[in-house]
């Protein structure tokens, strides 16, 4: 695979896909589950306090109108922030993984030279440098 074709991945390996959906499921579940929760305390609880419908609708709506408006800017924008740290995270540590295995694969088969290189940053960082102590004797 050139570099070309990897910068076109949006996900290093099925790895990284899985546990960026995993994410996202964390993230989008408790939202919509918090959201349910809010809406069915703001009507229901407030709808057993006040006997009259009409000051239900009167009160109620505009306080929901406020809080869905909130909620339609502040949900997608968290949601978004957590998704984008999440995918930089998971790739600084699922990323290398194919590299470590290929080179290692390489190494076994006699055909890999050399350490094994991964980014700055990476989280297998310090796996890797005990592999190349290995490799070095």
């Amino acid at each position: 695979m050139n570099k070309n074709n990897k910068r076109r991945k949006n996900f290093a390996n099925k790895l990284h896909r899985e546990i960026f959906l995993l994410v996202v499921a964390a993230a989008i579940i408790p939202t919509g589950i918090a959201t349910i929760s809010l809406y069915y305390l703001i009507f229901g609880v407030t709808a057993e306090q006040i006997a009259i419908p009409e000051a239900i609708a009167y009160n109620i709506i505009p306080a929901s109108e406020k809080v869905s408006s909130i909620l339609l800017y502040a949900a997608p924008l968290s949601i978004a922030i957590i998704l984008l740290l999440a995918y930089k995270i998971s790739h600084r540590i699922i990323g290398p993984f194919d590299r470590i295995v290929d080179e290692l694969d390489g190494h076994i088969k006699g055909k890999g030279k050399g350490h094994i290189v991964v980014r700055k940053g990476d989280k297998f960082q310090p796996l890797v440098e005990r592999i190349n102590r290995l490799l070095k004797k």
